[in-house]
């Protein structure tokens, strides 16, 4: 069995079946790639030989050069790209490899020498691929192209000599040059790089971290979302732990940056591409030039919003029922959950019927003006507050459609002015379980599910101390649902997270509650019973 991968940089790549065992074959027939191909297979080769904790090499079983081709026979990973691992990787499984490349990382700076490196061979090579762009007919009067040129070249020609670690790098160290196999990585493509240093590789993973350079790549569907939330997460992580460790790094790492996005920038052709480097070259030359560098979005770790309010002296917890789906079902008529069901209870207020309303200080459903002013929904769920005897709910209405219903919750807690503690139910469904005072989820079990419609729900993984560990849409990552309610402690600690990730695009709870799991803020899973999901009218009828 033989099959042919697209290579890069001239390079075939075969994986192949041989006596029952897989290999990967690497092999080019490039003039101006032979002796580079060879480079890098003795670099991994060597780096084979090393043994650290969770990080791999794979091995190099031959290289085989002629005049003419090299051929290099290695060991076959079986694993997931960065994509595929990210996608379902709880907070844990981050945080192995965070430590896993910090150490990687460190055993390169205690193999090299600090040293002073000349500037001139930053000049010499910034000569080159100033002049490659020159030549380059897609860059003939781009003046953007021009302007970052003529600014490079200023940030080089003051360069002064830089001290270093020299002596030990992967070279490209970036994702898509990882290979994720639980919680072992195999690191592959190593790279002959113009300047042998570990700063090279942190410099490549926070290509990656900082600057999405092989998300860019990646052309599958996925949960930019949630890849966002991770690579923030790594980027802090990994800038911190060196900025604090090594003066170096905080000195130099602005210009190596600059230096290897400009370095890809004579090979680029496609627009997305093109686009991604004017727009990264010229945020690290406003960087170097003393104005504002935009940075990752804040810290999502600690600290919190600017958006708060003031801190009573008792705890209040709130109940908030956001009802303020604009669906395109909705168009023409009432939404469902503000139908009744049998015994004459709107169904949005039913969804709450198995909490205990004296827990809550306040309750609030949260509705569109649209739909009040057509179904006058305000005063039906009033009037069944009355015949209900729910003395502290309150209806609020948004005057336009929400993005989503972090937004519908977070426009509720700007209005209503709401502290302290909150707990988000969601309205489609129904359960009854023990209320906590910190933050969490609750769940159910998918076996006692009646149906399972797996790309409607989002899961839970929980671990052997009752601890929410993952929390994922649309994949299964553990034995749970999560069941629609969702307990925060501290109101300023969503409002936090919710402007951090704000920009990324539509929001689920999910991906505000997994940043705040890679932040090490925990939550306890509570288990529900009574369980009935009526994501939709005709689930609702199953149960009436």
């Amino acid at each position: 069995m033989k099959i042919e991968v697209k290579g890069h940089s001239g390079c075939q790549i075969d994986v192949v079946n041989e006596g029952n065992e897989i290999y990967v074959y690497k092999s080019t027939a490039d003039p101006k790639y032979i002796k580079r191909l060879v480079l890098q297979a003795e670099k991994q080769r060597a780096a084979a030989e090393i043994e650290h904790q969770h990080i791999r090499v794979p091995k190099i079983y031959d290289i085989e050069k002629t005049d003419e081709t090299v051929v290099v026979k290695m060991q076959y990973v079986y694993s997931k790209n960065f994509i595929e691992f990210f996608e379902q990787a709880g907070f844990e499984q981050v945080d192995y490899l965070i430590g896993a490349l910090e150490y990687f990382v460190e055993h390169e700076i205690s193999k090299s020498k600090l040293q002073t490196v000349s500037s001139k061979i930053f000049q010499d090579k910034f000569s080159e691929i100033k002049c490659k762009c020159e030549h380059n007919p897609l860059y003939q009067d781009d003046e953007r192209i021009a302007s970052i040129l003529s600014r490079s070249e200023l940030v080089f020609t003051n360069l002064k000599d830089m001290l270093i670690p020299v002596g030990l790098c992967h070279g490209d160290l970036t994702f898509s040059n990882i290979l994720f196999n639980g919680n072992n990585y195999y690191l592959i493509d190593f790279l002959d790089s113009f300047l042998e240093t570990p700063l090279q590789d942190i410099v490549k993973l926070r290509q990656d971290t900082r600057y999405r350079w092989s998300q860019l790549m990646y052309t599958k569907r996925y949960d930019a979302v949630r890849l966002h939330i991770v690579l923030d997460k790594i980027d802090r992580e990994i800038d911190s732990y060196f900025s604090n460790k090594y003066e170096w790094y905080r000195t130099n790492y602005p210009v190596m940056q600059l230096m290897n996005i400009l370095r890809i920038l004579p090979y680029a052709h496609e627009e997305k591409v093109l686009c991604f480097l004017k727009e990264t070259l010229e945020s690290l030359l406003d960087g170097l030039d003393g104005k504002r560098y935009v940075e990752n979005v804040g810290d999502c770790g600690e600290g919190t919003s600017s958006q708060t309010f003031s801190n009573p002296l008792n705890t209040r917890k709130s109940l908030l029922v956001p009802v303020a789906a604009d669906k395109p079902e909705y168009e023409n008529g009432l939404p469902y959950v503000f139908g009744l069901d049998k015994d004459g209870v709107i169904i949005c207020i039913k969804s709450i019927m198995g909490l205990e309303f004296e827990k809550f200080d306040n309750i609030y459903f949260t509705v569109l003006r649209k739909h009040n002013e057509r179904f006058f929904v305000a005063d039906s769920l009033k009037l069944q507050f009355k015949r209900l005897g729910i003395k502290n709910a309150k209806v609020v209405v948004l005057d336009e459609p929400t993005q989503d219903q972090a937004e519908t919750i977070y426009r509720t807690i700007m209005l209503e002015r709401i502290e302290d503690s909150i707990f988000i139910k969601d309205a489609d469904c129904f359960f009854r379980t023990d209320l906590t005072d910190g933050n969490a989820v609750a769940i159910f079990p998918i076996e006692q599910l009646e149906v399972l419609s797996p790309k409607d729900k989002s899961y839970a993984a929980v671990d052997d101390m009752y601890y929410l560990t993952n929390i994922i849409e649309k994949t299964v990552v553990g034995r749970y649902i999560s069941a629609g309610g969702y307990a925060i402690k501290r109101v300023e600690t969503f409002l936090y997270y919710y402007n951090c990730l704000r920009q990324y695009g539509r929001l689920y709870l999910s991906h505000i509650i997994y940043a705040m799991l890679l932040d090490k803020k925990p939550f306890r899973p509570m288990m529900v019973e009574e369980y009935k999901d009526w994501g939709t009218q005709r689930d609702l009828m199953r149960y009436e």
